[in-house]
């Protein structure tokens, strides 16, 4: 009986697997790799001639990624298409590109976003609930205000890398890094939680781009694509730009997003230059490597100040002068500049949001966390109170680090 009954399973699983040998092997949902363009950067923008909104893709070229000028089939072809259409909404851009590709497009490798500073003027909302209802949507991929021809941005090339995805995170991973000069925003999942924060108003990197009109991003002579040597990135990546909600409403520059990241906490490094003591037309330079910040409010009736409290910590990482003075006077006076320029930026970026009745540093965030009752009591007017709220800066600065040698180098 045992046996009969094991013979009867085995036939009926037969039955079962039976019918999927007649389909062909390949991928889950049928769609094959090599069937595919992967969409590696994504511009969303509206077309002045009809006002419809405008899908921009580049799309990885197989034919031409890390294939060299004469190797193979697809040398000197670009690693990169550039393909556009327009669309009532974003999916029916979409659709309309798909329709001119002889691959099908899949979005999941995406690596940065690109908003036109139209499309940012007139408001993001479109994208973005596509974006957060599409499965294919990557969100972390990186989101950045273009001013420029966005079109133009794509169909860069740049001197490092084969695909502008790449170059564009590698850029901006590396002033990340390095300098203070863009929001700590770096990802579309954060775009979303900024939105949905009480108290805090919306910030994305800014690009601008440096290419000049007419010009293909490729040597002129003889109509030689080649890139010439010693060619600037196309791109700049620095400041930032400031939302109402969804909506554009004006710009940070580099001095002015430095003062941000003070307030906010997210200063990595920063390069500090002034003169050198008792010789005007000689430099020296200070880096800081070590920050933090605090936010405390204080809260009597609809007025606000806002106590903030930063340390700085730095080290001198070049001196043109003829003779370091490391006595007690020359490293308060060092010190003492430090803090000026920080105060400096920090009063900056004050002054701008302001002007613009933008709270993008958190202060309403900061009472929503630690003062419920005063948040709920306040918000409502909140933007009339901002404008308002003091700002009271503290800061610290101190250079620790002279580095290995004491007195500058002796040249006979």
């Amino acid at each position: 009986m045992m046996q009969k009954n094991i013979f009867l399973l085995r036939l009926l699983l037969l039955g079962l697997f039976l019918p999927l040998l007649a389909f062909p092997t390949g991928c889950w949902d049928r769609r094959e790799p090599s069937l595919l363009g992967v969409v590696t950067v994504a511009a969303f923008d509206y077309n002045p001639q009809t006002g419809m909104l405008q899908v921009i893709a580049q799309v990885a070229n197989p034919l031409g990624i890390s294939t060299g000028e004469n190797s193979g089939p697809g040398g000197g072809e670009n690693p990169f298409w550039v393909v556009k259409a327009d669309g009532h909404t974003v999916y029916e851009a979409i659709k309309n590109i798909e329709k001119v590709s002889t691959r099908k497009l899949i979005w999941s490798h995406l690596e940065a976003v690109l908003f036109s500073e139209t499309m940012a003027t007139e408001g993001l909302r479109p994208v973005l609930d596509y974006i957060d209802r599409e499965r294919q949507a990557r969100l972390i991929a990186r989101p950045f205000v273009v001013r420029g021809d966005v079109r133009q941005l794509l169909e860069s090339k740049f001197p490092l890398e084969e695909l502008g995805g790449q170059a564009l995170i590698r850029q901006l991973l590396t002033i990340r890094m390095e300098d203070a000069f863009m929001p700590e925003i770096d990802s579309l999942l954060r775009l979303f939680h900024h939105l949905t924060v009480p108290g805090v108003e919306l910030i994305l990197p800014r690009i601008e781009m440096q290419v000049e009109e007419g010009e293909d991003n490729g040597a002129k002579n003889g109509g030689n694509s080649k890139m010439k040597t010693g060619r600037p990135n196309p791109v700049k990546i620095s400041g930032a730009a400031l939302f109402r909600g969804d909506r554009l409403s004006g710009y940070f520059d580099e001095k002015e997003i430095a003062g941000y990241l003070w307030i906010t906490e997210n200063i990595r490094r920063q390069t500090m230059v002034f003169t050198c003591p008792g010789e005007a037309d000689k430099y020296l330079t200070v880096e800081v490597y070590c920050s933090s910040s605090n936010l405390k409010a204080e809260v009597q009736g609809d007025n606000v100040r806002m106590h903030l409290f930063v340390r700085a910590e730095g080290k001198l990482q070049d001196f043109a002068g003829l003779k370091l003075p490391l006595d007690e006077d020359f490293r308060k006076s060092l010190n003492r500049r430090m803090a000026t320029v920080i105060h400096n930026q920090i009063d900056t970026a004050l002054l701008k949001a302001r002007e613009l009745n933008l709270d993008i540093f958190g202060f309403g965030y900061e009472l929503y966390k630690n003062r419920p009752q005063d948040w709920k009591r306040l918000e409502e007017k909140w933007p009339e109170i901002f404008s308002k709220v003091e700002v009271e800066p503290n800061v610290h600065a101190i250079v620790r680090c002279y580095g290995l040698v004491v007195d500058p180098i002796r040249i006979r």
